[in-house]
């Protein structure tokens, strides 16, 4: 894939992909992981927390194994195309991530917590697949700051 990202189909493009983006953490941070695993390719690979993640029942496993008495919410910004050639096109983006016990708050309150758990470094490689539009092909999701309060999910 080529890093030489003409400004017009960048500017094109990123609309529909930052969109698909929010579509996933999205989901993710709604447990809805039908809607979430459309989003990828059947040959999908996803390096989540350190770990490859290779074709959608890897993903889904990994996400049904997440702890349920938290609730993560995750805030996708800076978002450019990174890189494209003919069948492919990269987004990297910022993601910052926060998490709080699933508890029910006193009197409806938001829920307190320390700060964010995770800033990452998203790379998502979509690839146009035929009769289903734009797929996530891979996702790279790399720590670029790691908080003191942080504790792995």
């Amino acid at each position: 894939m080529t890093a030489d990202v003409s400004i017009p189909d960048a500017a094109r493009l990123l609309p529909e992909l930052t969109q698909a983006l929010h579509r996933f953490f999205h989901a993710l941070d709604r447990r809805d992981y039908d809607a979430m695993l459309a989003l990828f390719a059947d040959d999908c690979r996803w390096l989540r927390q350190g770990r490859w993640l290779e074709g959608k029942p890897a993903v889904r496993a990994a996400l049904e194994a997440r702890a349920a008495d938290v609730e993560t919410r995750h805030v996708l910004t800076n978002a450019h195309v990174s890189a494209q050639d003919g069948t492919s096109t990269e987004v990297e983006a910022y993601m910052t991530a926060y998490r709080h016990p699933a508890a029910a708050q006193p009197d409806g309150a938001p829920p307190r917590i320390a700060g964010p758990l995770r800033f990452n470094l998203t790379t998502t490689v979509f690839r146009r697949d035929p009769g289903q539009g734009w797929r996530i092909a891979e996702q790279r999701m790399v720590t670029a700051f790691d908080f003191a309060s942080a504790s792995a999910e």
